[in-house]
């Protein structure tokens, strides 16, 4: 188990290093990186490929590998967060700790490729696959492309890896976000009852999204009552004094397992149409709820020494879920010790994920006939 934890570390360690900050980082050296690892395993298959991506960001990729029949895939985001200040230490150095690891990207979710690396070393890979793909951080342009391509073998069955603390996710909520800009000639604003006021316009749809939200404060079930109905962003370039020539509101939801995320954009769209007709409109993201098809399927991969859990967040698995593969999210490292700085990952969870995807790439506990 030393040895094992040893090299999760040493891979921990390159793979913090190289920048793959969602957005700036270069992604692509970092599949590349990892193709060169994967293909010492000798892999049936091996595909190394890239995704152009919208809004301005650098070009990401992904990085396939199976063995066998692959009926189940392991998957990890390699992208992180932005590092943002308050870091005590160089953010892409990996520490050492006591019990633990800081580095970015240490938690979400680079610990979970470092133990599956480490797993590779001493166990036979056996009708699996393993993918290591970019863009999950803002906007999961890369899964779609990978999935059309169907380019994770034949899996019917997939693992997620995200900070769980090492214990099954097997639902999340959706996400619904919106961006609406509103423009003017501006002014002084002794001219402000007879001149286009963009920055009143874009508070008056707030007002509109915050009571759509309020009235489904109750809906669903617990753990996931409510919408989560969120105005995130209201900005203007006007003053006290200054009419504003432009404004900007952003806003989401995150609607819950069973919900129709499509019938709640259609509702916020009409809100925007009723409320703010002169608004430029702009979708920045639609994910669908995720809820496991069939938790007993891996029963003989999780047993019952591994909670099942609600997660909070939304992950990949959702996308997994809509092309008919049944998926759970696992992973060592915890979501209130990421996206934060000096983020780190318990040593005891790396041993805890190394044993857990050993048996899985060995396909020794798979359930598989």
């Amino acid at each position: 188990m030393a040895n094992r934890l040893a090299r999760a570390s040493a891979y921990l360690s390159k793979l913090v290093s190289m920048d793959t900050q969602n957005g700036s980082g270069d992604e692509i050296a970092c599949t590349q990186y990892l193709a060169v690892e994967l293909k010492r395993h000798n892999p049936d298959q091996l595909i190394l490929d890239t995704v152009t991506r919208s809004r301005g960001k650098f070009d990401s990729g992904y990085v396939y590998a199976g063995w066998g029949k692959a009926d189940i895939v392991l998957n990890v985001h390699i992208d992180t967060v932005p590092s943002g200040s308050g870091w005590t230490a160089n953010p892409l150095i990996l520490r050492d700790d006591g019990d633990r690891l800081i580095g970015l990207g240490s938690s979400d979710i680079k610990g979970a490729a470092a133990c599956i690396l480490a797993a590779l070393e001493d166990q036979t890979p056996k009708n699996v696959g393993i993918l290591f793909s970019g863009d999950e951080e803002h906007g999961s342009e890369i899964m779609p492309a990978i999935i059309e391509r169907k380019h994770f073998g034949d899996a019917r069955m997939a693992i997620i890896c995200e900070p769980t603390s090492c214990q099954v996710g097997r639902q999340h909520r959706g996400m619904l976000a919106y961006g609406a800009k509103f423009r003017g000639k501006g002014g002084h604003s002794s001219l402000a009852d007879v001149t286009e006021r963009p920055l009143l316009e874009a508070a008056r749809l707030g007002a509109a999204i915050g009571e759509y939200g309020d009235r489904y404060l109750d809906f669903g079930e617990l753990p996931y009552k409510g919408l989560c109905t969120n105005i995130g962003a209201l900005t203007s370039d006007g003053s006290y004094n200054v009419i504003p020539t432009e404004s900007e509101i952003q806003f989401s939801m995150r609607p819950p397992p069973g919900d129709s995320v499509a019938s709640r954009a259609q509702d916020l769209e009409s809100i925007v149409a009723s409320v703010a007709p002169a608004a430029e409109l702009s979708q920045i993201v639609q994910l669908e709820p995720f809820k496991c098809k069939d938790i007993t399927a891996f029963e003989r991969i999780f047993d019952n020494s591994y909670a099942r859990v609600d997660l909070p967040y939304w992950t990949e698995a959702a996308l997994f879920s809509q092309a008919d593969v049944n998926a759970v999210v696992f992973g060592p490292g915890n979501l209130d010790q990421a996206h934060k700085p000096d983020e780190y990952v318990l040593k005891e969870q790396l041993q805890t994920a190394i044993e857990l995807y050993s048996s899985v790439v060995s396909g020794s506990n798979s359930g598989r006939q």
